[in-house]
């Protein structure tokens, strides 16, 4: 429950009122489903995570005042206490990715409150519904909105489970149906751990063949485990950019990468350059790049990028205030 509130529900004129402002709400943000999916999608780009799909609905109207008079709902007492006109809902394919995926929504909306319910179900030490519920305040639209992230597995199991019982009342309370749920609810749990063991295995063993070639698909992932949580993660399409730069310099190995990623050098340009913010990851690479190869590294990459036509002028700017100077392991002892 999000809140206690009143323990009665609106009364006719507030429902009225409430109708009222869901009304012109809708008149004013008439593409809030397509925008609210596009944003969601471009911020998960950005950031480079890996997906299922992105999904929004808006609560219709019968829905919205048959939950102003359940008084199941307290909270729900008009249209601004309405966390969840806008539903979004983020799927993934192992759970190892949910903290991603909440940390890229948190880039878009302003969060209120995350609810873990596979945590809460597994307190009880049960098996059943299994999602993360955040609500957070979106400025775009101006108003409260539900996000749920889940793995497709976690959704599956949902989706039927509501299915099965919103059109078999009767069958509520059934210990059959109830513990057939049960069951397959702790297999889906035992088969999401095994995908986030998959996907560690093999992000693992690529990281460790250093012979591996770089590309688009592994170096977000590469740069994850060799940066850690330093550096946001940056639009999916710049990492193709990456890879070019990498490759001017004949980095084009994990364990080139590695090389280049080397503690001290690191160190060394934040040091030099005293970022005034966090630089995202490909960004960050750039100067790397530059620090460690000077001129020639802006000879090489200047027709690579999003704004070339301005390149040659940052890249000469960021050289200034590294003092023109490349990088030297001697002068760092």
């Amino acid at each position: 429950m999000w809140g206690m509130g009143n323990s009665t529900s609106p009364s006719a004129s507030a429902i009225t009122k409430a109708l009222k402002d869901y009304d012109a709400w809708l008149d004013e943000h008439p593409a809030a489903e397509r925008e609210t999916k596009e944003l969601v999608a471009a911020a998960l780009d950005d950031a480079g995570i890996s997906f299922d799909q992105v999904s929004v609905r808006l609560k219709d109207r019968s829905s919205f005042v048959a939950k102003l008079k359940n008084p199941a709902y307290p909270e729900y007492q008009d249209f601004a206490s309405a966390h969840d006109i806008v539903g979004i809902r983020v799927t993934t394919f192992h759970s190892a990715e949910i903290e991603q995926l909440l940390a890229a929504v948190s880039t878009i909306f302003a969060i209120d409150t995350v609810v873990d319910k596979a945590a809460e179900t597994a307190k009880s030490g049960q098996f059943g519904y299994a999602s993360h519920h955040v609500i957070g305040h979106s400025s775009q639209l101006g108003r409260r909105v539900e996000v749920q992230l889940r793995t497709v597995l976690q959704h599956a199991w949902a989706e039927f489970e509501h299915d099965m019982r919103y059109k078999n009342p009767e069958m509520s309370g059934n210990p059959e149906v109830d513990r057939a749920f049960t069951l397959a609810a702790g297999l889906i749990e035992l088969a999401d751990e095994q995908f986030d063991k998959i996907a560690r295995i093999v992000d693992a063993r690529t990281l460790e063949q250093d012979a591996t070639e770089l590309d688009t698909r592994s170096l977000p992932g590469l740069l994850t485990r060799l940066l850690g949580s330093s550096y946001p993660t940056s639009r999916a399409d710049y990492y193709g950019w990456a890879i070019a730069m990498l490759a001017a310099h004949g980095i084009t190995t994990v364990a080139e990468l590695k090389e280049l990623l080397d503690p001290d050098r690191i160190a060394a340009l934040n040091e030099a350059m005293a970022y005034p913010f966090e630089p995202g990851r490909v960004r960050f690479i750039d100067d790397l790049l530059l620090f460690t190869y000077g001129r020639d590294h802006i000879r090489r990459t200047v027709h690579i990028g999003e704004n070339i036509e301005t390149r040659p002028g940052r890249l000469g700017n960021r050289w200034q205030q590294l003092g023109q100077r490349v990088y030297s392991p001697a002068a760092r002892r």
